[in-house]
């Protein structure tokens, strides 16, 4: 009897396990299209698909084909890697030149506001639901200049950092995949 269950289901199982892959691509394409239009800019789009991807939250967004809510998804990916990076500079770094001292401890004032900057810019644009006003995207794209105040001081103190040069390239990967979604999201219209 346990020898004829199991000659039984085991040709089901087998029929699952070929046919799951297609039904669960099922939102692939959309998801394709999101992550494809969010990679648009960014030069290396191996990196970037690969950095969205990896994400479950911004895949989770991605799946649902809403633009607004993967692209704040995608903002909160950024806040939260400047938040690593941040911690990152928070933690002695061993006997350093004095400044060098002074490089990485004005890094950590700019990845600190760079967060808090991104989590403004994912509270904003969720009220406004989009680039609603004219400064919208620009509050968006200027915390970058955070992460390049760090890199000219790191650079004058003849620092290569490479978590921070890697905490740049996804944080700006967030951005600039972010403002390329929410380009095409058109906030509702304001009753005057």
């Amino acid at each position: 009897m346990c020898l004829h269950k199991l000659t039984f289901q085991s040709p089901l199982f087998y029929v699952f396990l070929l046919l799951s892959p297609m039904y669960s691509n099922a939102a692939a394409p959309v998801s394709n299209a999101l992550l494809d239009k969010a990679c648009i800019h960014i030069p290396d789009k191996t990196f970037c698909l690969n950095y969205l991807k990896s994400n479950p939250k911004v895949m989770s967004a991605a799946a649902t084909s809403k633009p607004l809510n993967f692209a704040l998804a995608i903002i909160q990916s950024g806040a939260d890697e400047a938040k690593n990076t941040h911690a990152y500079l928070s933690k002695p770094k061993g006997k350093l030149s004095p400044q060098a001292i002074q490089a990485y401890s004005s890094c950590k004032n700019f990845w600190e506001n760079l967060a808090s900057g991104l989590e403004r810019s994912v509270k904003a644009i969720k009220e406004e639901r989009g680039y609603a006003y004219d400064t919208t995207d620009y509050d968006l794209k200027v915390n970058l200049d955070k992460a390049s105040n760090c890199g000219n001081a790191l650079e004058s103190a003849r620092i290569q950092d490479p978590v921070i040069a890697q905490g740049v390239k996804k944080v700006t990967l967030a951005v600039m995949g972010a403002d390329a979604i929410l380009v095409g999201v058109k906030p509702p219209k304001k009753l005057d």
